[in-house]
């Protein structure tokens, strides 16, 4: 008679335990399905922002070298003007009278020159042509040669530090999508088994799984 009250209280508390379980696996399922549906939603987002901004870093990267070849042949022909114009004032040395004529020649010569020069030129003119104010040395005429292409070369840096970044998070939210399918793959083990040992080991590691992604996903990618 002992005996067997022993036995039904044992049943009854294994019962109790299974039901147990069975609640806890059953809400942990709920958990990580939704965790994983958007945990790989996320990853996809990411990843497609990043091909993204990759695709801008290198838009930029060649629109900077474009413009860097563009001032390249800028620079080239507005250093030929310049030595032109001065040759003119070579010229005006041994033929002073012919000054105001040779003065239109370089003013004409420079008027084709990029801006920076053709405004600073007459100045300089007035002043001298000293070596020291140069209109090449302006922070106008630098502005015009390196201000646009290094514009966009910060640009391309920045959208290529900020696709990494996103890449990273890809990745580490792919991997946590992972560990959550491996929980869920647990917990539907435990669902299904009907060993009462087996269901705890089991539901318990699929509860620990989705434990571990979701520091993975406070710790590892915010």
């Amino acid at each position: 008679m002992a005996a067997t009250t022993t036995r039904r209280g044992s049943r009854t508390r294994d019962e109790r335990a299974r039901g147990v379980i069975e609640v806890v696996t059953a809400v942990l399922l709920g958990l990580v399905s939704v965790a994983t549906a958007a945990g790989a939603y996320q990853a996809s987002q990411w990843s497609q922002q990043a091909g993204d901004l990759a695709s801008i870093s290198q838009q930029a990267r060649d629109r900077n070298l474009s413009l860097y070849l563009e001032t390249e042949i800028v620079s080239g022909d507005d250093f030929q003007r310049l030595f032109d114009a001065i040759a003119l004032y070579a010229e005006m040395s041994f033929y002073p009278e012919r000054t105001e004529e040779l003065e239109a020649e370089q003013d004409l010569i420079v008027a084709a020159a990029s801006q920076p020069l053709a405004e600073g030129f007459a100045a300089w003119r007035e002043a001298g042509y000293p070596l020291d104010a140069v209109p090449f040395n302006t922070p106008e005429y630098e502005s015009l040669t390196y201000a646009p292409s290094q514009s966009y070369n910060q640009v391309s840096a920045l959208a290529y530090r900020s696709s990494q970044a996103l890449d990273e998070r890809a990745y580490t939210m792919t991997i946590v999508s992972v560990i959550f399918a491996v929980a869920l793959l647990l917990l539907g083990v435990a669902s299904a088994t009907a060993r009462l040992r087996v269901m705890a080991l089991t539901a318990g590691g699929g509860a620990v799984a989705f434990l571990v992604g979701v520091a993975t996903v406070i710790f590892g990618v915010y």
